[in-house]
């Protein structure tokens, strides 16, 4: 039991992108409109937090990665888009994690930021590759429903997050954190 305690965040994200793919499908007609769209991801969300709690823990990294695989398979059937988004938000949290204040207004504002640079990164993605014909306008427009969507998902998963990565972090022994 105590080595499946070791992979409960491993588990809980690799849930969280199943949910995001899942919730895309059920309210596909709520999230995209012909103007715009709002992104549901609880994953990236679940990957900040994570960085802003547990930013010493070194095998968060293979994780975020592993998931970033896990995520492009399910989604796209090709690697890179994620695999490169996940672990780069991750990295860039945890390094800016000891410079800052750690009150849940800024770890919010944190999690938008980090929302809107993988939607800018997903789109010069799709631009540069052309798998979809999105205009910058549609972009623009899709950031404050996203954002939304973004603010809902952590108000939501905050705690649980909180409370998971602190009892039950990811591949390390709980006894070096009390």
């Amino acid at each position: 039991m105590t080595t499946l305690c070791k992979w409960y965040v491993g588990i809980a994200l690799f849930f969280a992108m199943i949910l995001d793919g899942s919730l895309a499908l059920a309210f596909q007609k709520v999230f995209y409109h012909p103007n715009w769209g709002a992104a549901c991801w609880f994953t990236v969300v679940g990957i900040c937090l994570i960085a802003l709690f547990d930013d010493l823990n070194k095998n968060n990294i293979w994780l975020v990665l592993g998931i970033g695989i896990l995520a492009d398979s399910y989604y796209f059937g090709y690697f890179g888009i994620y695999t490169v988004a996940f672990p780069l938000v991750y990295f860039i949290l945890q390094k800016l994690t000891r410079f800052l204040p750690e009150t849940l207004w800024f770890r919010l504002i944190i999690c938008l930021l980090a929302y809107l640079f993988v939607s800018l990164y997903v789109f010069l993605i799709y631009a540069i590759i052309g798998t979809q014909q999105i205009g910058f306008e549609t972009f623009l427009l899709s950031i404050l429903p996203s954002w939304l969507v973004c603010v809902i998902i952590f108000f939501i998963t905050y705690a649980f997050w909180k409370n998971l990565i602190e009892k039950y972090p990811f591949l390390e022994s709980q006894r070096t954190y009390l």
